[in-house]
C-alpha cells in the first residue's frame, strides 16, 4: 500500500508529508467548528438559523477559493499563494475567540472556509501530480484529515473542561500556524506555471460528461459531509427520544448527552478513517467506480438508519456505518478525476467550487429546517442529497469514461 512512497526522492516525500499535516489541520478545523457551535451560540447569543449561517459562510469561504486557488499562483508562484490563503484559515479561527458580534463571525467563518479551501485544492492536486493519480495516495491524504477530525471532539472536551471553550479554537489556530510553516519551506519544481500557457487557465474540461458527473458526485457528497459535521453534535442533543433513553435527569443527563454526541462525531470520523484505509488497500484491486457506487448505497441506508433510530445502540451503529460507507467516497471522486485535474488546474478548483456550492446550501437549509420542524426536520432534507450522491455513482459506472485529448497527448509524450 505504501510502496508509491518507496518511489519518490527526499524532496517529493517532504512535501507529501507537508500536505498530509496540512490535511490533518483541515480535519482538525472542519471538526472544531461542528463541536463548538453549541457552545459558541450560547456564549455569543445565537439562533439556530444563524448558526447554519455560519457554516454556510465557512462554504463560502471554500467556494471562493475554488474560484481563485487556480488562478493565484499564476501571478504569486503556487508556494505564496498557498501559504497566503491557508493563513486565513488561523486568521479565523482567532477571530472566533476575539467577538462574537455576528458580521465579525461571519467575516471569520468565511476566512476559515477559504484557508480549508486553498489546502484542499493544492493538496489534492499536488499529491494526485506526485502520485499520477493514485487512489492509494489519495485516500492516504484524506486519512489524515481523518485522524484531524478524530482528534477534534476530544481535544475540544479535554480543552473546556480545563480552560474553557475556546481552548478548542486556540488548538486550531496553532495547527494552522505550524502547517503554515511547513508550507514556507517546501520546494517546488513548477512553482510558478506558464501564463502563456492555454491548459493553466481553460474551462474547457466543463463540456466533458464524465468530469460534470464527477463534480454533481461532490456537490452531493459535500451537501452531506458538511451539514453533518455541523448538525450532528446538536441534532444528537436535541433528540428528545435519544435524550430520554438516558434515563437521566438534570445536570447528569446534560453531561452525559454532551459526551455521547461529542463522542458520536469522533466515532464518525475514527470509522472513516479505518474506511479510507480499508479503500486505500482494496482500490488497486477493484474498480473504485464500482467502490464508489457500493458505498453512496452504504451511506444511504444508514443514514436513512440513523434518523429513524430512537435508542443509543442503534444511532451508535448507523453512525459507524455512515462513517464507513462516506469513507472513501471524496478521496476516489478526486482519484477519478486526475484525468482532469492533472491536465487542467483549473479542474480542481471547478471541482471544489461545484461541491463547495452544496456545502454552502445545505448547513443553512437544515438549520432553517431546524427551527420550524426541529432537528430531526432539518437532518432529514439531507437525505434527499445522499440519494442524488446515489445516482450520479450510478452513472459514474455506466456512462463511458471520456479521456480529454490533452490527457492522451500527455500520455503519449
Amino acid at each position: 500500500m505504501f510502496d508509491f512512497i518507496k518511489k519518490l526522492d527526499k524532496s517529493k516525500k517532504t512535501l507529501l508529508y507537508t500536505c498530509f499535516f496540512a490535511f490533518f489541520c483541515n480535519g482538525s478545523l472542519t471538526l472544531m467548528m461542528g463541536s463548538a457551535m453549541p457552545d459558541l451560540k450560547l456564549a455569543y447569543g445565537l439562533d439556530n438559523t444563524l448558526g447554519g449561517l455560519l457554516i454556510s459562510a465557512h462554504s463560502i469561504g471554500n467556494l471562493v477559493a475554488g474560484f481563485i486557488s487556480g488562478l493565484i499562483p499564476l501571478y504569486m508562484g503556487r508556494r505564496r499563494s498557498v501559504m497566503l490563503l491557508s493563513s486565513l484559515a488561523a486568521i479565523g479561527f482567532l477571530m472566533m475567540i476575539i467577538w462574537g458580534n455576528p458580521v465579525w463571525l461571519f467575516l471569520a467563518f468565511v476566512f476559515s472556509g477559504v484557508g480549508r479551501g486553498g489546502i484542499t485544492n493544492f493538496d489534492n492536486r499536488m499529491v494526485n501530480i506526485i502520485s499520477g493519480g493514485s487512489p492509494v495516495a489519495s485516500n492516504l491524504l484524506h486519512s489524515s484529515f481523518a485522524i484531524g477530525a478524530i482528534c477534534s471532539p476530544m481535544i475540544f472536551l479535554l480543552g473546556k473542561s480545563l480552560f474553557g471553550w475556546k481552548a478548542g479554537l486556540w488548538f486550531v489556530a496553532i495547527c494552522g500556524c505550524i502547517s503554515l510553516f511547513n508550507l514556507s519551506r517546501m520546494k517546488l519544481d513548477d512553482d510558478r506555471p506558464d501564463r502563456t500557457d492555454k491548459t493553466q487557465s481553460t474551462m474547457s474540461f466543463l463540456k466533458n460528461p464524465s468530469f460534470l458527473i464527477l463534480a454533481a458526485m461532490m456537490f452531493c457528497y459535500l451537501c452531506s459531509e458538511y451539514a453533518i459535521n455541523g448538525w450532528l453534535v446538536s441534532y444528537l442533543q436535541n433528540n428528545e427520544a435519544i435524550v430520554a433513553s438516558f434515563g437521566l435527569e438534570g445536570e447528569a443527563l446534560t453531561a452525559a448527552i454532551a459526551t455521547y454526541s461529542q463522542t458520536m462525531a469522533t466515532l464518525l470520523w475514527v470509522v472513516i478513517l479505518a474506511g479510507r484505509l480499508f479503500c486505500a488497500a482494496v482500490s488497486a484491486k477493484l474498480r473504485q467506480k464500482r467502490l464508489m457506487m457500493v458505498f453512496s448505497v452504504g451511506a444511504a441506508a444508514f443514514f436513512g438508519m440513523m434518523l429513524m433510530s430512537t435508542s443509543i445502540t442503534m444511532v451508535t451503529i448507523s453512525v459507524a456505518g455512515l462513517g464507513f460507507c462516506m469513507a472513501g467516497i471524496c478521496p476516489m471522486i478526486y482519484s477519478d478525476a486526475s484525468m482532469f485535474t492533472n491536465t487542467y488546474p483549473m479542474a480542481t478548483s471547478a471541482l471544489l467550487a461545484i461541491g463547495s456550492s452544496g456545502a454552502i446550501l445545505m448547513p443553512t437549509i437544515v438549520g432553517t429546517l431546524a427551527e420550524k420542524f426541529g432537528f430531526a426536520g432539518g437532518m432529514s432534507a439531507i437525505f434527499v442529497t445522499v440519494a442524488l450522491l446515489v445516482v450520479f455513482s450510478i452513472l459514474n459506472v455506466v456512462v463511458k469514461t471520456r479521456v480529454p485529448a490533452e490527457y492522451k497527448a500527455q500520455a503519449q509524450a
